[in-house]
C-alpha cells in the first residue's frame, strides 16, 4: 500500500487522542490550571508585539490559514493525479477537507470564547485552532507521502525542518495576535495527528473497496 501506518504511529495516535480528549474536557469545564497557563501566555505575547513582529506574524498566519492549507492539499493531489495515483490523490483531498470539517464541529461543541484582544477578523469559537489544525494536517500528510520518498538525506531533513518551522510559526502567530490560547494550538496539533493517522489507517480498506467497485480505480496502484 502507498499509504499505511505503523504500529508505533497507531500507538502515538491513540495517546494523542486521549490527551486531546482530556484537554477538551478541562477546557469545557473551565478548569483552573489550563486557564491560568493560557492567560499567562496571552499576557506575555501581548506585551512583545511590535510593528515588525506584526508583519512577520501576519505572513505566518496567511501561509498557515485553512484556505492555504486546502490549496496545498489540492496542489499535492494534482501532482499525484499527474503521476496517475488517483487513490492517494483522493485520500489527500478528503483527509484535508475532512480534518477542517471535524475541527469546525469540535469548535462548535466545545464553544470556547476567543482570548481578550483578538482581531475582529478572528471570529467564532476558539478551541481548537483551525489554522493550526489545517497546517499540521498538511505537514503530517507530507511526512507520510512525500518526505519518505526523497532520496537525498539532506534534502529530506531540510524539507522536514521547513515544514515544522512553518507550522510552529503558524502556532506562534495565533498566540501573538491573541487569536487563540496556547491550549487551542496544542489541541489542534494533537487533533491533526490523530486525524491523519486515522485516515491513513482506513486507506487500505477503502482503496481496496474502490478498486473492486469502481472502474475508475480498477487498475490503480493502491
Amino acid at each position: 500500500m502507498i499509504i499505511s501506518v505503523t504500529n508505533k504511529q497507531r500507538r502515538h495516535a491513540l495517546l494523542a487522542a486521549l490527551l486531546f480528549i482530556v484537554l477538551a474536557v478541562l477546557i469545557g469545564t473551565n478548569a483552573t490550571w489550563p486557564a491560568n497557563m493560557d492567560e499567562a501566555v496571552r499576557s506575555f505575547m501581548s506585551s512583545i508585539q511590535t510593528s515588525y513582529g506584526d508583519v512577520i506574524m501576519s505572513i505566518a498566519t496567511f501561509l498557515g490559514s485553512p484556505a492555504m492549507s486546502l490549496f496545498y492539499g489540492i496542489l499535492l493531489a494534482i501532482v499525484l493525479l499527474l503521476a496517475d495515483l488517483k487513490l492517494p490523490a483522493l485520500w489527500v483531498f478528503l483527509t484535508v477537507v475532512g480534518g477542517i470539517v471535524v475541527t469546525q464541529i469540535i469548535k462548535v461543541l466545545v464553544h470556547r470564547d476567543r482570548p481578550l484582544g483578538h482581531l475582529l477578523t478572528d471570529s467564532g469559537a476558539s478551541f481548537p485552532s483551525q489554522h493550526v489544525t489545517a497546517m499540521w494536517l498538511t505537514v503530517f500528510i507530507m511526512f507520510l507521502l512525500v518526505t519518505p520518498n526523497i532520496s537525498s538525506t539532506l534534502v529530506r531533513l531540510l524539507t522536514k525542518w521547513f515544514l515544522i518551522t512553518l507550522s510552529l510559526m503558524t502556532m506562534l502567530s495565533r498566540l501573538y495576535f491573541s487569536a487563540h490560547f496556547l491550549t487551542d494550538t496544542i489541541g489542534a496539533f494533537l487533533l491533526a495527528y490523530v486525524w491523519v493517522i486515522f485516515c491513513a489507517f482506513l486507506y487500505p480498506a477503502v482503496a481496496t473497496f474502490l478498486k473492486k467497485k469502481f472502474w475508475l480505480f480498477k487498475d490503480q496502484e493502491a
